[in-house]
């Protein structure tokens, strides 16, 4: 690394450890950056940057690096959900798991600098925000206690927590849950509390 030029800490924080791991090598092949994966080792940085994927809690990862860059790993979300995170989060960078080396190490240096990264494929998902308000729109429809479930699932709760402020069983509150997926068009928690996350938000 040149004399004189600050490191980019990026931390990866991506479900599969199998890609976690090639992410953190093919980051490193810039002698500037310093990638870690999350949980790895017990390494802990205050990142610049954080890349990650669907699988993880990123309301979580948000709320423990408030500092850094959002940088999404897209490995298969739907238009209306790249455009909810787009959204909602203020993404800074999405990239593609099938983007040459050339253009990965570009996003990440483009969006250290302050700038925004977002590929052609995920243009069009910038001009389908009508498909987050109208998940917004199915939310408004549930009943109070789904809203309720919806909200308490947003703060991390599980199943059997939810039951017990709402006095009933863990089976019913998992049928409820399953429920709400469907009428959502989710197919996890880390998506659901995202979609919640909004909701919530623009109500007050």
């Amino acid at each position: 690394m040149p004399a004189g030029q600050e490191q980019i800490k990026v931390l990866i924080a991506v479900g599969n450890n199998i890609l976690a791991e090639g992410l953190r090598r093919i980051t490193s092949e810039d002698q500037q950056i310093n990638a870690v994966v999350l949980g790895a080792g017990g390494k802990t940085i205050k990142p610049d940057l954080l890349l990650f994927d669907s699988n993880l809690n990123l309301s979580a990862l948000q709320d423990k690096y408030p500092e850094a860059k959002l940088i999404l790993i897209d490995t298969g979300l739907k238009n209306h959900e790249i455009a909810f995170l787009l959204v909602n989060y203020k993404l800074r960078g999405i990239i593609s798991p099938d983007a040459s080396l050339e253009l990965f190490h570009k996003a990440v240096r483009v969006v250290n600098q302050g700038e925004i990264w977002i590929d052609q494929k995920h243009l069009k998902s910038l001009l389908q925000r009508n498909g987050v308000l109208t998940e917004h729109e199915e939310i408004n429809r549930l009943s109070d206690q789904d809203k309720t479930i919806v909200q308490l699932i947003s703060r991390g709760c599980k199943n059997r927590e939810i039951g017990e402020k709402l006095c009933l069983s863990e089976h019913t509150i998992k049928a409820h849950v399953s429920r709400i997926y469907k009428r959502l068009n989710v197919s996890n928690r880390a998506q659901l509390a995202s979609l919640a996350k909004g909701y919530f938000t623009n109500m007050h």
